[in-house]
């Protein structure tokens, strides 16, 4: 039995719109769990049945002037992004760059991406895609796409694209909560590795009568020393009262180089 069509139609768009506001309410409570990383994946997963004729779905994000896929549907879709990425052209990269929404029903032949166009085609199939910026909501230094590709020629009409508006409306949600999360989560990383960096340079500073400068600059070259990071060195000296720089003159390990 063929699947149902469901895309919005005059007369039943409401009710269908209505269903997928209540599905993506369960995806914006599941990103208060997981960060938003699984509802990004449900996400792609759901505009893949949403939207007809879709084949495959992801979320393309840029962050730092590189380009990721933060979820997709399938290998494909990933394969599809990551040749834009490399290429540095392609709707859903043109999408992120030009706050604006790209559609294409045959790849092959559309001028603006033809080198992507001939690949993607060639390669996996894609014949159309449909790609929309995220309107994140807050100034996060990221940027982020909706991508939709499709095998089938011509396969995205008005009605998909009015759907993709929808979808797209409730992924900047879910990007802007992860990016949120992740920024709170990084913060609260950075201050207690700052607490840490700050005992073990007051021990250091209070055994061996350095200076906040020397004290950090000890840590440095104990760090560069055993090819750990700066912060776990600094755990040790808290949790031992020792730095151990195996490098140094044995004496150096009762009393530290004043830098």
């Amino acid at each position: 039995m063929p699947s149902p069509d469901l895309r919005p139609r005059p007369q039943d768009g409401a009710p269908d719109l209505v269903r997928l506001a209540e599905a993506m309410r369960s995806l914006a409570e599941r990103a208060d769990v997981d960060g938003g990383r699984g509802a990004l994946e449900d996400l792609v997963r759901i505009t893949v049945e949403r939207v007809p004729r879709a084949s495959w779905a992801s979320i393309t994000i840029l962050r730092g002037g590189r380009f990721t896929t933060e979820a997709s549907t399938d290998p494909q879709a990933l394969q599809a992004d990551e040749m834009q990425y490399a290429i540095g052209s392609g709707p859903c990269v043109d999408a992120v760059l030009d706050d604006s929404v790209y559609l294409t029903g045959d790849v092959r032949s559309d001028e603006r991406w033809s080198e992507w166009g001939q690949r993607v085609n060639a390669e996996l199939g894609v014949n159309s895609v449909l790609a929309q910026r995220l309107g994140l909501l807050e100034e996060s230094g990221a940027i982020a796409a909706l991508n939709i590709y499709s095998v089938v020629a011509d396969a995205f009409d008005e009605d998909a694209v009015a759907m993709g508006l929808v979808l797209s409306t409730h992924a900047s949600l879910l990007v802007t909560s992860m990016l949120a999360r992740n920024r709170a989560t990084n913060l609260l990383r950075a201050l207690e590795s700052n607490r840490e960096i700050g005992v073990a340079m007051g021990i250091l500073m209070q055994r061996h009568t350095l200076t906040r400068d020397q004290a950090f600059d000890v840590l440095r070259v104990a760090s560069q020393d055993s090819n750990r990071k700066l912060v776990d060195v600094a755990a040790e000296v808290g949790d031992t009262g020792i730095l151990v720089l195996k490098r140094w003159p044995s004496t150096a390990q009762a009393q530290a180089p004043a830098v």
